[in-house]
């Protein structure tokens, strides 16, 4: 009953939440760009093919699942002081998710088919897997089903990594969270550099890292649109879980107060 409750409570919250940030991007991008343009006298140069971006709903759902993941603290504390445990508000709030996705991921296919159809006739890219994977079955069905699978797994990559940096920062202060999220992006971008300094300067190559990354997207010499979809499935699939455990077990260490 508990988890019954935590799910919908925080399937309304988060749904509608979603539901506003379709509305404001939106309003950003669409109605405001075509009342400028009217003010400015351009409107006959004005195309909803030009100011709809193919990839509308797919960057909504992305910065909506990031931010949303990434709120660990406080729907804890509720959930904490309302009788309902860790475990409860963990998988709750990761069922919720899950399932965000998955409506987020419909809407994103309908989005797609709507703007490559029906606005603008040039292909838009709004399935961008498809380019890499879309021809391996070569079975219209099964390579789309695929395609959808992988993006799927892609966004859940994005939502569990976001689940996991929430979760360790709510074992500190607002103030330590600041530093932390200013400090790490530094800290990487330094290691980042020193490690590109190393792979073109020393005879050291870091070619374990690119035959890394070719082999969990499925190329092994294979041509673009033929790449294999297995791989990136269940690299995909093993981060999830890696990220997901690491998400469950800062949650559980979670304290009110911090």
């Amino acid at each position: 009953m508990r988890f019954k409750a935590g799910f919908s409570y925080q399937f309304k919250t988060y749904l509608k939440a979603l539901g506003w940030f379709y509305v404001w991007a939106i309003a950003g991008i669409v109605i405001l760009p075509t009342l400028i343009t009217v003010v400015l006298g351009q409107a006959q140069h004005y195309t909803l093919s030009d100011a709809l971006p193919g990839g509308l709903t797919s960057i909504v759902l992305g910065i909506f699942l990031v931010v949303y993941g990434a709120i660990t603290y406080d729907g804890f504390k509720l959930f904490i002081q309302n009788g309902i445990g860790r475990k409860t508000y963990f998988w709750s709030k990761t069922a919720v998710l899950g399932v965000i996705v998955l409506v987020g991921e419909v809407i994103n296919v309908l989005y797609g088919w709507l703007y490559e159809n029906v606005i603008t006739s040039r292909h838009s890219g709004t399935m961008v897997f498809f380019d890499l994977y879309g021809k391996c079955f070569h079975n219209q069905v099964a390579d789309r089903l695929a395609v959808v699978v992988i993006t799927i797994l892609f966004i859940g990559c994005f939502l569990a990594t976001s689940m996991a940096v929430g979760s360790i920062l709510g074992l500190f202060s607002r103030r330590v969270q600041i530093i932390l999220i200013v400090g790490i992006p530094i800290l990487l971008f330094i290691i980042l550099t020193v490690l590109i300094s190393v792979n073109t300067t020393s005879s050291l190559k870091l070619t374990w890292i690119y035959d890394a990354l070719t082999f969990m997207v499925g190329y092994h010499k294979q041509a673009q649109g033929y790449l294999n979809p297995f791989a990136p499935m269940i690299s995909g699939t093993l981060y999830i879980l890696i990220m997901l455990g690491i998400s469950y077990g800062f949650t559980l260490k979670l304290r009110v107060p911090r």
